[in-house]
């Protein structure tokens, strides 16, 4: 299959786009990537490089949330490079600020980052996980399947977040910690994480926590 000929997408940035996808004007997109069968990639999303989109994704609609969809208002969405986005993803466009997924993430089938969400870099969205709006996501953070985290959440880096885990506005997930259940509880540490970390990337969990803590205050005063 031929890529498709498209005003914003050239030849010479070498991006696939199956003729059944459909990839809006605004888009802005890098070198290398693959646009599957019937992706459907609107606003004014920016895309890096060497990414791929398996068929059916849906990335940069309005926002799920009443106010900003009446009034057809959203935000950018904007993902870095290197990632993997499995069928039936949805990422949906910011409210108030930016939707950001960053490099290196993996979001398995039917997997959901709702508006004005951070993703940090090499997260692993298992299928059927669904990620809040607002909510901020830390470095290496695993989501097992089925997993669930509300609105307004920080998970830190490194977390391990088990399989049909529900992670409440109540529950707080600071890095390399693991958490099972409904609604989620501490289980014990992330050792699989730390004992293959380096004492750098361990700092650094702990910085961008704190850094999201207080980026999540702000929001909740607006």
């Amino acid at each position: 299959m031929t890529p498709k000929d498209t005003n914003h997408v050239h030849d010479s940035n070498r991006n696939f786009i199956h003729e059944t996808a459909n990839v809006g004007k605004s888009v802005k997109l890098g070198r290398n990537n693959y646009i599957g069968a019937f992706c459907n990639i609107v606003g004014d999303t920016i895309i890096g490089d060497n990414n791929r989109f398996e068929a059916y994704c849906s990335i940069g609609t309005f926002p799920e949330h009443r106010t900003y969809y009446e009034k057809q208002v959203r935000t950018k969405v904007i993902i870095g490079s290197n990632n993997v986005f499995r069928e039936f993803v949805t990422i949906n466009a910011g409210t108030i600020q930016d939707t950001i997924l960053e490099d290196y993430i993996w979001m398995l089938r039917g997997s959901h980052v709702g508006h004005d969400a951070l993703i940090r870099s090499y997260c692993t969205l298992s299928c059927n996980v669904l990620i809040g709006g607002h909510s901020l996501l830390g470095r290496w953070v695993n989501m097992g399947l089925g997993s669930i985290c509300h609105q307004y959440s920080v998970i830190g880096s490194g977390s391990m977040i088990g399989m049909g885990c529900i992670i409440t506005k109540k529950t707080p997930i600071q890095p390399f910690e693991t958490h099972v259940g409904n609604p989620a509880k501490f289980l014990k540490p992330n050792e699989h994480k730390l004992e293959n970390s380096s004492v750098e990337d361990i700092s650094l969990g702990h910085n961008l926590y704190n850094e999201d803590l207080e980026a999540m205050k702000k929001i909740l005063q607006k």
